[in-house]
């Protein structure tokens, strides 16, 4: 593990040596690769619905948390809009019977969550792309922020602005720490969020490549072979946005949703929007050009296949290196 470089209010509330979030990574967040980031000194979380059932993200839980060697973990619950959320409440117990204090929810207002989590002795981040979201869920109690803007890999919502206009906006209206998330893959970008006032990063696409992440071969070198250009949003006219890889499927999916003039439906994509499709064609598979897969800009910097641990070494590396360059710079 590197040697600490920061220390803020998010480090300090959820225990963690580094100001770095690895994000709930759906299918990716595993037990291997959770715990791998763990013991490197980051905080990643464990996504309850990328699992077959409850029992079986128990038992990955479990295992997790024997992996972690005493390094704390999180779990991640995203809460839908298009389905059902009953898993979270079953999966959200099991995690409180095994000890999980450490909470990050997405998507819409996290709602009772947040009472069942405090009351449970945890604390709960919540993840906005909105900064009217992120205050309804500050004045509601949960614990800390993350911000994400229109750049982030995944799903960053109909929000037009990037991360730091968000960040620049939502902090003098909010006295709770924010991390902040989109498009970040170095330790520059890093030091950088910290120096807008940000008390942590949130970075996924660049441990794509980290090989602790269970998926074929030919995904890791896919993902390794990509520039900034390789991202795509697809989907806007949906108004369920998702940047993913630029392949031929986002590329077909772009072009229907340009043919259809804004007046397209889920129903007209098909099975593609499915995340099994991706799931067995691409990550078991290795075809890359079957599936929608999350990513940012950032895969340019995801240039090599890595260890959890040598990646987030690297970033701190690289924030140490920037932290310093910049005081240097100090009149």
């Amino acid at each position: 593990m590197h040697p600490p470089v920061f220390r803020t209010r998010l480090t300090e509330m959820f225990g963690m040596p580094h100001p770095l979030f690895v994000g709930g990574m759906m299918g990716h967040s595993r037990a291997k690769f959770v715990a791998a980031c763990a013991r490197s000194g980051a905080m990643a979380f464990m996504t309850p619905k990328s699992f077959a059932s409850p029992e079986a993200f128990g038992e990955a839980l479990a295992e997790c948390i024997d992996l972690a060697d005493g390094h704390p973990v999180g779990v991640n619950f995203s809460i839908s809009r298009f389905h059902s959320n009953e898993v979270n409440d079953a999966c959200f117990e099991i995690a409180r019977a095994a000890g999980v204090t450490r909470f990050e929810t997405a998507g819409n207002h996290p709602g009772e969550m947040i009472p069942r989590i405090h009351d449970a002795g945890g604390v709960v981040i919540h993840k906005s792309t909105q900064v009217r979201h992120a205050l309804k869920a500050a004045e509601d109690g949960v614990d800390a922020l993350i911000v994400v803007g229109m750049e982030a890999g995944g799903h960053p919502g109909i929000n037009p602005h990037p991360g730091h206009i968000l960040l620049s906006n939502l902090l003098p209206q909010v006295d709770i720490p924010v991390a902040l998330g989109g498009g970040l893959g170095t330790g520059r970008q890093l030091c950088g969020a910290l120096a807008q006032g940000a008390d942590a990063a949130l970075i996924a696409t660049r441990f794509l490549t980290s090989s602790e992440i269970e998926v074929h071969d030919n995904y890791k070198t896919r993902m390794a072979e990509a520039g900034m250009d390789d991202s795509l949003a697809v989907l806007h006219s949906l108004k369920d946005t998702w940047r993913v890889l630029r392949n031929k499927t986002s590329e077909w999916v772009a072009q229907k949703e340009a043919d259809l003039a804004g007046k397209a439906s889920r129903d007209d994509f098909g099975e593609v929007l499915m995340g099994n499709y991706a799931r067995e064609n691409a990550y078991k598979a290795g075809d890359m050009d079957k599936g929608l897969m999350s990513c940012s800009a950032a895969i340019a910097h995801a240039d090599k296949v890595q260890s959890a641990s040598e990646i987030v070494d690297t970033l701190m590396a690289e924030a140490r290196a920037a932290s310093l360059a910049m005081q240097a710079r100090t009149l």
